[in-house]
C-alpha cells in the first residue's frame, strides 16, 4: 500500500472505451491499492435538481458516491450542450471539495490550443509564431510570412485534421483549402512550422516532475508525430533543458500530470502542446515507465481520511 487512505476508497475513473490500455491500466493498479475502481462514462450519467437535493446518478438511478475522479477521457461530444453538460458534472465533484485528476480547468485549457499558447505566452516559454483568425486574407497573408505552416484545429486531438500549407503552392490551391477549412471550423489556427529532425518529443509530468520521454517518429508519408497516426515510439534521453520547459508548461495550465510536447528546432526547443489526458501505452512499451502508478499515488494523497 502506498497510501492509507486507498483502502476502501472509491475512485471513479471517467473513460470511454474499457479497453484502452492507459484507462484499464488505471482501474487495475486501483484495485492493487485495495480501493475501488468504478469506470465512469459521462454520457450515461444524469443529474437530479430540486430545492432540498441534488444528485448524480447512473443508468441504473444509483447516486453516484465517489471519494475521488480521476479522467482518462472525457469522450467527443457533437454539440455545445453535451460536453458542457460533462464538464459541468465533473465541476460538481469539485465543488464538493472531491479530488479530481487533471481538473477540469486544466483539461479545458489543454484542450484549447489558442488559450493554451495564450497561457504559454504569460509563463514565457518558447513557442512558435502563431497565428489565429477568421479572415482568409489574414491566413494568406500569414502563409506568405511565415513560409510553410501548419493548419491545426483549435480543439482536436490525436493529430487529426492537421495539415501543411507551403507558400510555394499556387496560392489558388492553399486558398482553396483554407476556405474550406473557414466553412468547416469558422476560425483558423495557423502555427509556422518549425524546421525539425523529423521526430517530436512527449515528456511525461506527473506532480512537478518529469517522469520520461519519447520521441514520436512519423510514418514516412506524413508529418504527424501522432502514435495514433502511425508513428513510432523511440526512447529518448531526458535533458534539463527538456524537464524544465516540460513541467513548467504543466504548470501554466495547472495540470497535475501531462504529456507535454516538444519539439527540436535550431539551437533550441519549442513547446507544441500539452495534452491533459494522456495515454501511458507508449512510454510503457518503450521505456517501461508506467505513469499510471504514479498519477495514481499522487490522487491518493489527496482523498481525505
Amino acid at each position: 500500500m502506498h497510501n492509507q487512505n486507498a483502502k476502501g476508497a472509491k475512485i471513479g475513473v471517467v473513460l470511454t472505451d474499457p479497453d484502452d490500455w492507459t484507462a484499464s491500466t488505471f482501474l487495475k493498479n486501483i484495485r492493487k491499492r485495495g480501493a475501488k475502481a468504478l469506470p465512469i462514462v459521462l454520457s450515461t450519467l444524469s443529474a437530479s435538481i430540486s430545492t432540498s437535493d441534488f444528485s448524480i446518478f447512473n443508468a441504473d438511478l444509483k447516486d453516484l458516491k465517489l471519494d475521488a475522479v480521476l479522467i482518462r477521457d472525457v469522450g467527443i461530444s457533437f454539440s455545445l450542450e453535451h460536453i458542457s453538460f460533462k464538464f459541468d458534472l465533473l465541476r460538481q465533484f469539485e465543488n464538493s471539495h472531491i479530488p479530481v485528476l487533471n481538473s477540469t480547468t486544466a483539461i479545458q485549457n489543454a484542450a484549447n490550443k489558442f488559450f493554451s499558447f495564450y497561457l504559454f505566452k504569460l509563463a514565457h516559454l518558447p513557442i512558435p509564431h502563431t497565428v489565429i483568425t477568421s479572415e482568409l486574407e489574414v491566413a494568406l497573408r500569414t502563409i506568405e510570412k511565415f513560409g510553410s505552416a501548419v493548419v491545426k484545429p483549435i480543439f482536436g486531438s490525436q493529430g487529426k485534421g492537421i495539415i501543411k500549407l507551403e507558400s510555394t503552392q499556387p496560392e489558388s490551391e492553399f486558398a482553396s483549402k483554407l476556405t474550406e477549412l473557414l466553412k468547416e471550423r469558422g476560425v483558423l489556427y495557423l502555427q509556422e512550422f518549425v524546421p525539425n529532425p523529423g521526430r517530436d518529443i512527449r515528456v511525461f509530468v506527473v506532480g512537478e516532475e518529469a517522469l520520461g520521454a519519447i520521441y514520436r517518429v512519423p510514418r514516412s508519408d506524413s508529418f504527424v508525430s501522432n502514435l495514433s497516426q502511425g508513428a513510432t515510439p523511440v526512447k529518448c534521453e531526458l535533458t534539463g533543458e527538456m524537464r524544465e520547459l516540460a513541467v513548467s508548461a504543466a504548470k501554466a495550465l495547472g495540470a497535475d500530470f501531462a504529456g507535454v510536447d516538444l519539439i527540436e528546432g535550431e539551437g533550441r526547443l519549442f513547446l507544441l502542446e500539452v495534452n491533459a489526458t494522456p495515454s501511458g501505452k507508449g512510454i510503457k512499451r518503450v521505456c517501461g515507465i508506467d505513469v499510471t502508478e504514479r498519477i495514481i499515488d499522487l490522487l491518493l494523497e489527496r482523498v481525505e481520511d
